[in-house]
């Protein structure tokens, strides 16, 4: 299942409304926005694949997550069922970075200082790396706040940083700067999303042999790396790219082959209202220290589907299982007085997991529901958080995560 962006570029729009008549500078507009429009295609197929592989890891997980708890330590198996659960979060960590280019990874916006994420960098930076690499920020000090995910910012910038040390070859100097900007809306053909006014321009220079103008364009596509087979995996900078858009920001690369590379990072100042990110779930859940009552998990996933009920059975609840978001409705409405938590997906057949949310809720306001899915749209979780589900859980999840992300005692048994 492909999902595409809501927004679309018109290049043909912008093109013509463009006041400066010069034809060179229309054509590398036109170029941009073709390059533009072939990367959002790109995040459509990157987000479809991580959809795919996210349930496919989902249920590798769960069955391993079942066989882990219910196997000892001594059993000839054991660590091979334990590189098992690893091989497969370092598979979810790949998944993550597509749904990042994608768009579609879960963010949570708070009030934040880019001069604190940079120093966070420099402070590792500077103990991890080669000597003979000396790092440099010449940070503005009356930066403007952005809303922003702290963490998906800092780990942007950190694979930057860590490109350019790769490029460096342990030699040469790393500049990190940070300063207020003012752009108009001429300035941002390039992202029509962001809105024009005060911005924070994070840029971040090597002084590196920089990048051959012919790959300068496919530095942000998922999979390309100019690194050695087996040295990367080619999603970090597809993921800053898909993260910085989310932002509504604008990123891009200015490399002068054989003199370096500068990446610039540009990003909305306080575009959004400040939002702490949502509890997993809401402490009146959490009723006592022991799992029970009955489960309604709704999944279209057969495999996902099936091993996920071995777990919770394990965790002592009883599951009755639906496999799309009409057939749970239909059960709910007859049975709701027996079900004290709903799992439910985002993305079925027949019903999707948001129109099935407010049909349960309509059914029996009081049930907790906790989304569980790998591909979602930021609103449509904020939406369905704002209106009552209890939690979020990103898949693929291991046995301990499901359990803490879950209410401890029944809703109805209290």
């Amino acid at each position: 299942m492909f999902v595409t962006n809501k927004s679309e570029v018109n290049s043909d729009e912008i093109i013509s409304n463009m006041h400066n008549d010069d034809q060179e500078q229309q054509e590398a507009v036109a170029e941009e926005l073709m390059h533009a429009k072939k990367m959002e295609a790109l995040g459509a197929l990157a987000g479809g694949m991580a959809h795919d592989m996210n349930n496919i890891l989902a249920s590798i997980l769960a069955v391993a997550s079942a066989m882990d708890a219910e196997m000892p330590t001594d059993h000839p198996y054991a660590t091979d069922v334990k590189d098992i659960l690893n091989a497969c979060k370092r598979g979810s960590k790949l998944t993550r970075g597509l749904l990042s280019f994608a768009r579609r990874h879960r963010v949570n916006f708070a009030d934040v200082q880019a001069n604190e994420i940079v120093n966070e960098i420099e402070t590792i930076l500077t103990r991890t790396i080669s000597k003979g690499i000396s790092i440099e920020t010449r940070l503005e000090e009356s930066l403007h706040c952005i809303t922003a995910d702290p963490d998906q910012l800092n780990q942007v910038l950190m694979n930057i940083c860590l490109n350019a040390v790769d490029a460096m070859k342990n030699q040469g100097r790393l500049i990190i700067e940070t300063e207020n900007i003012v752009l108009t809306s001429e300035e941002l053909w390039s992202n029509p999303e962001a809105p024009p006014g005060d911005f924070v321009q994070i840029t971040i220079r090597d002084t590196g042999p920089g990048i051959p103008k012919e790959l300068q364009e496919k530095v942000f596509e998922p999979f390309f790396s100019t690194k050695p087979k087996g040295k990367g995996t080619g999603l970090g900078l597809a993921m800053a790219y898909g993260t910085v858009k989310k932002h509504n920001g604008i990123i891009r690369i200015d490399s002068d082959y054989q003199h370096g590379t500068s990446f610039v990072i540009q990003i909305p100042a306080n575009a959004y209202t400040s939002s702490k990110p949502a509890p997993i779930v809401q402490d009146k859940y959490r009723l006592s220290s022991d799992h029970s009552g009955t489960i309604l998990l709704v999944d279209d996933e057969d495999l996902f589907r099936i091993s996920s009920k071995r777990i919770l059975e394990k965790l002592g609840y009883n599951v009755i299982c639906c496999t799309n978001g009409k057939e749970a409705a239909e059960l709910f409405s007859t049975r709701h007085n027996e079900i004290d938590i709903v799992i439910l997906d985002m993305i079925m057949p027949v019903m999707g997991g948001r129109e099935a949310f407010f049909k349960l809720r309509g059914i029996d306001a009081s049930v907790p529901i906790l989304i569980a899915s790998g591909f979602t749209e930021e609103e449509n979780i904020k939406d369905i958080l704002s209106n009552g589900a209890i939690g979020f859980i990103g898949k693929p999840f291991d046995l301990q995560s499901l359990s803490d992300a879950l209410p401890k005692r029944s809703i109805h048994q209290s």
